[in-house]
Formats: C-alpha cells, structure tokens, sequence
C-alpha cells in the first residue's frame, strides 16, 4: 500500500487499526510499534500531522524503531520532539515525490522513444509477436500471426466467435497462453484488439494512460481488414440472433422466419433424421392454431431460387449512386447531434455539481440520461462509420452472393460450407429480409425493397378449387401485409 498516496491509511492493515481506534476498540496506553514514521505516512506535512496527532490524542503511543523515539500525547508538547517528527514527515514527503517524479520522467522519456523511434516501453507484447534480443523492437511469430489472421478473415466472413474458437479447437490449433482449449471470449478480445494494426494503448493498474501510439507493434492484419471485422461484429450484437447454430449452421434463414398467424418465430425442429419449420408458439401449445410442418429441404430449395431470380438484388444491395453519399450525411447528422447532445452533458453536470437537498436527485437524473443519450449516439456513429470504411461497389456485393449461393451447392468440408451458409444467413440479415409461414404456403418480404411473394404453397394445393386457391393467397398477402405494418410500427 503506498504510503505517499494515503492508500495505507483507507486500504488494508493500518485502515483496519485506526477504525479500532476510532471506535474505541484500542486501550488508551496501547503502544503503535513503527519501523519509522513514513511507515505512518509519507503525504505532505499537514496531512500526515493529521494522521499522527489523531492517534496520539485517541490514547495511542508510537514508537519508531529507527530513531528510538516514543511519543504520546504528553511528550509531543516537548517542541524538540515535535519538531523532530515535522522534519522527520517533511523528509519522507519529500523523499517519495523526488522517487514519484523520476519514475515519472523516466515514464515519459520511455514513452518519446517509443513514439519517435518504435522502441519497446516494456517487454510485455501481445502473444502472436516477441521482443527481440537487443529489445530494440519486436518480431512477429509468424505460425500464430497466420492463426489471428484466419481468425479475422472467418469474423469477416460471418463466423462467431464460439465458432471460431470450436474450429480451431478441432483442428488441434495450440493456444498462445498453454491452456487447454480456445475459449469464444479469446477470440472476442483478438478481434477488438488494435494491437494487430499495430497500435500500444499504455495503462498503469489496467488504466489508460495518454494516447495510444500507432505502429508500435508490427501490424499482423490491416486496417482494412480490421474495419471489416468491426464491422461484421457490430452487426451480429442482435439479441434475436444469440444462440447456437449448430455444427453446420443447418438453418440458413435463422432469425428471418415468423408465422403469419400468431407473429411468433417459426423454428426448425429436428424430426428423426430431417428437419422441419413449425411455430414455435403452437410447438410450445401456447395458443397457435397453425399446425403445418414445413420440410426445411423444400422451403431451403425454394427459397434460394424464388428469391435468387425475384428479387432485385442490385437495389437490395444499395445499388443507388447516394449509398455512400447517404452514409456520409448521416454520420454528419449524427455528429452533428452528438455536439448538441455533450452540450447537454456539460450544463447537466454544471447543474449537478451546484444543485443541493431535493434538487440532487433531479439534476443526477438529468445528468445521467444526458450520458446515456450521448453513449447511443456514439454507438451509432461507430456503426454509421464502420460501414462508411468497408464500403464497396454494389455489384460486388452481388457478385459474391452469386458466388457463394453457386459454392453452396457444390462444398463439402464441412467448415467451410459452414462459413458459406452463415455468409448467407449475414448477407439475407443486412437487406431485411423475412419468411413468412402459414398452413398454406410461404412467403418472403424484403425490407430493403419492399417485395413480397410467393415462396412455396401447400404440396397439396390440389386439392382447393382454383377460387379458394386464390381466396387463400389473398388471405395469406392480406396477413403479411399486416405484419410487415406492425413491424413498421415498431421500427
């Protein structure tokens, strides 16, 4: 505990005396055995004559072994002694601003060189690079720096990070620490690490301290790269979409598909050894009336053509010259109210500083929505500017859904099909789109768009005359059109 900060004094063993002192606990004649007084404390004069006259005046004698001094409350009336103790406070003050000063200055002259000239502060690296044998700068291990990239290139690719770490756990990959196994809270932490573009944040107990200083380590991926991993992680934080996947990642519309009965999720269920679509609430006899199973096969198959050859992927995709003139502004709009909004911030805590009995309460009030207010809005000016930095050309945007729809089909490892279908499932997301299920057939909407239509009808349509097929389609539009308003209305 450091005796020049007070911590001694309100952490730990002294803390624990001087509240027995206070409370009376401590026979008046007890004797306080220190080596010396900076064992006391070692803040400034006054504060320290505090600390000291208190105890003294609680009863308390203390003895200092270095110099054989005992004082108590009746000899500290004696000016020599008193003295003596001022000087002896006034030293061990002195002694550690003089040690905390240096400390200091050798702090920053580390820090100059590490800025002008990349020079290692510590020896202390992340576990992909190591220092060299001069500690003159640091050197990538190579092995590991090629497992971070693969890391990066499957988040990009819509991988989690549970995923991700179960992958290399099967492929025998060795963790950087020696433990036994990657853990998803490992990979979530390399993945938001500037360390990989090469970027030092110093900290002191886990604090920041100054700026962070670029290109201090070798950068092992780039920062384009980097932004796109951002990116794609911002974009999976979707509580609908928490869960598991499973090994192949079996259901390809996760989180797009609800019933046009009841709204609630139409889940895909395993029956034996296929799979099917059904509602969840009727599943859980939560009151659905809708009883039909939907074969995932069917609906899958179906689906990817319907919508491959309807939809108009080129404006899904934001094929419109203002995409990224659109993007702009609305980071200009958000920075814009982010201005107004600190102005806020500023008043409220001005308010709050000055406010007192009743009026507290209120002012924390106001101060801390004020915060929150200015959080959300940096949040969302994170995500507008992630998106502004991993712009790209729409066609190739649609010529990689192309692509993998194509690859798809003809994959079979089954990582990589895994990372095809969850490209998919992360791509369909990003344009809104949603499969609506009844007794009667499926049917998709696309938010980005507006379209809406058939994906498949009741394998047993036959059956209805061509009036009632009809009647029911209707019906079934009618349905989805109201759901697609109440979705709206609640965006």
């Amino acid at each position: 505990m450091s005796a020049y900060k007070g911590k001694n004094a309100t952490e730990g063993a002294l803390k624990d005396f001087i509240k027995l002192v206070e409370d009376g606990h401590v026979d008046k004649g007890s004797i306080l055995i220190l080596e010396s007084l900076d064992r006391l404390s070692r803040q400034q004069v006054f504060t320290a004559l505090g600390l000291f006259s208190s105890l003294l005046s609680a009863g308390v004698e203390i003895v200092t072994l270095a110099d054989g001094q005992h004082y108590t409350s009746e000899s500290i009336n004696d000016v020599g002694q008193l003295m003596f103790s001022l000087i002896s406070m006034s030293r061990s003050h002195e002694e550690s601003a003089v040690k905390s000063k240096r400390i200091s200055a050798s702090w920053e002259n580390k820090r100059k060189l590490a800025v002008e000239f990349k020079r290692p502060m510590t020896n202390q690296c992340p576990k992909w690079l190591r220092i060299s044998k001069d500690r003159s700068c640091f050197k990538v291990i190579e092995a590991r720096a090629k497992v971070i990239r693969c890391i990066f290139d499957q988040s990009i690719a819509g991988t989690g990070q549970r995923k991700i770490a179960a992958g290399l756990n099967e492929r025998g990959v060795s963790t950087f620490n020696g433990g036994d196994m990657w853990h998803s809270s490992y990979i979530a932490k390399i993945i938001r690490s500037k360390s990989v573009i090469g970027e030092y944040q110093p900290k002191q107990k886990g604090e920041p301290i100054g700026e962070s200083i670029p290109g201090y380590y070798p950068a092992i991926v780039s920062e384009g790269i980097f932004d796109k991993a951002q990116a794609a992680r911002v974009s999976r934080i979707n509580p609908s979409s928490a869960g598991r996947k499973g090994e192949k990642f079996s259901n390809l519309f996760s989180g797009m598909c609800k019933c046009l009965e009841c709204h609630s999720t139409f889940r895909m269920i395993k029956n034996g050894r296929s799979h099917l679509f059904r509602c969840n609430s009727n599943y859980m006899g939560n009151g659905c009336k809708c009883v039909k199973r939907w074969r995932h096969r069917d609906v899958e198959n179906a689906a990817l053509l319907v919508i491959s050859e309807k939809i108009d992927w080129f404006s899904a995709l934001g094929g419109h010259t203002s995409s990224k003139q659109k993007l702009e502004s609305e980071v200009a709009i958000l920075n814009a109210k982010l201005l107004d909004v600190e102005k806020q911030v500023s008043r409220f805590a001005d308010l709050f500083s000055l406010a007192e009995g009743s009026m507290m309460t209120d002012a924390r009030k106001r101060y801390v929505k004020a915060m929150q207010s200015a959080d959300g809005v940096r949040h969302d000016i994170e995500v507008k500017e992630a998106e502004l930095r991993t712009f790209t050309p729409v066609q190739h945007n649609l010529d990689r859904l192309n692509r993998i729809i194509f690859e798809l089909r003809s994959e079979t490892d089954v990582h990589k099909l895994y990372e095809l279908r969850a490209q998919i499932n992360g791509m369909f997301r990003d344009v809104g789109l949603k499969l609506y299920f009844n007794e009667h057939g499926v049917f998709y909407y696309l938010k980005k768009t507006n379209q809406k239509g058939i994906v498949l009808i009741d394998e047993h349509k036959e059956v209805l005359s061509m009036g009632a097929d009809l009647e029911m389609l209707q019906r079934s539009f009618s349905g989805m059109n109201e759901c697609i308003e109440e979705v709206r209305n609640l965006a």
